[in-house]
This record gives structure tokens, C-alpha cells and sequence, in this order.
């Protein structure tokens, strides 16, 4: 396993018993540290890097992506579209009120998944809803979508077509198109192409 996500689970531990002994809330309009740690708890904070790519192929209107890293850490790559709002910045003015709305899904971005957790955490206290964190970061966007690795001839139907529609995305963001195989039947849908953008490596 990846020291990143060691490192991730004793952040949540250590986050969990903090919790516990804060003050129950500051304002009326704070989540209390129970309600902060029953999400915390709750997987459903998650977005995996595949639906943050259909989403972005989709063009989906209620997509506001949040890249939490430092300014210079994102000079090189971001995903497209991307506000570019740093962790030490993430509560300073009231950027959630300009960005998202009431259908809208603010995913949170960094390089693996600490920041992004951080930020969201801060946020929920906030109580501020319709905020994700994109799992495994930008070290599993490159490693999924820049350059998945093929699955092996056994692999079953949903890993293969999980492949597929990855290596169609890799196309889409790194420029060129490709077609991606859709329900039995249906026409493939044609991805087309973005200007090349440069990646960082990383690790999922």
C-alpha cells in the first residue's frame, strides 16, 4: 500500500480523536464535532477519478472542481477547469457561495488524498454541503486515467470496459480522439480532442 494512504489513516485517526474532544460548536451554524465525525465515517465524500472524467467529458454543468494544492504546486498540471484555491486560503473569504450551488458538486483535488481531506473537514465544519474529495488525487488520476494499465486477458467484462472507456479519457486529455464503447448496440461515443497537457507522475 502506498505510504501516502499510511499516512492518510493515521491523519483520520489522530482527526477522529480530535474530534471528540472539541467544543460542541462555536455558532449555531457549525456542525458539531459528532456530526463531524459520523461524516468522516461516511465513504460518500469520495469521487472516484473515472466519474470526475465523464463528468469533464460530459461538460457537466454542476461540476466545480477545487484544486487545494499550493499555487506553485499546480503551475505544471491541473485538471481542466480547475479553481485554484490553497488549503491555508480554503476558509479565507467566501468562495463556496460564488462557485457552488444547490445542484453543484464541489470535488476537492490535490496531489494525494491529506490536503483534499483536510479542506473538506474544514469545509463540513463550515456546514457546507455538496463537497467531495477526489479519491487518490491527482497521483491516481495520472496513474487511472493518464496512463491506465491494461487489465489482464481473464479480467472481467466491467474491468475491460472500465479499460476502455480509461483509455478513450487518456486520448481526450492528452489530445487525439478515439471512440468509446457504450451499451450493446448503441453508436460508440467519439471523444474528441483537447490540447496536450503536460502530467506529473505519481502514485495511486
Amino acid at each position: 500500500m502506498n505510504k501516502a494512504y499510511y499516512i492518510l489513516a493515521a491523519f483520520l485517526i489522530i482527526l477522529g480523536v480530535g474530534l471528540l474532544v472539541l467544543p460542541e460548536r462555536d455558532r449555531p451554524d457549525e456542525a458539531s464535532p459528532r456530526e463531524l465525525l459520523g461524516d468522516l465515517r461516511n465513504p460518500s465524500r469520495f469521487i472516484s477519478t473515472d466519474k470526475v472524467a465523464e463528468m469533464l467529458i460530459d461538460k457537466d454543468p454542476t461540476l466545480v472542481l477545487v484544486d487545494v494544492r499550493d499555487m506553485y504546486d499546480n503551475l505544471d498540471f491541473s485538471l481542466p477547469g480547475a479553481h485554484s484555491i490553497p488549503l491555508e486560503e480554503i476558509l479565507v473569504y467566501d468562495w463556496v457561495d460564488s462557485l457552488a450551488y444547490e445542484k453543484s458538486k464541489v470535488v476537492l483535488f490535490s496531489n494525494s488524498d491529506i490536503k483534499a481531506e483536510q479542506a473538506w473537514l474544514l469545509l463540513k465544519r463550515e456546514n457546507h454541503n455538496n463537497i467531495h474529495v477526489m479519491k487518490g488525487g491527482l497521483n491516481c488520476w495520472f496513474e487511472t486515467i493518464i496512463q491506465p494499465t491494461a487489465p489482464p486477458e481473464t479480467a472481467a467484462n466491467d474491468e475491460i470496459d472500465r479499460y476502455e472507456f480509461r483509455k478513450g479519457a487518456s486520448i481526450y486529455f492528452t489530445g487525439g480522439s478515439a471512440p468509446i464503447e457504450t451499451e450493446a448496440g448503441a453508436e460508440p461515443v467519439v471523444v474528441r480532442r483537447k490540447n496536450k497537457t503536460q502530467v506529473v507522475e505519481g502514485g495511486c
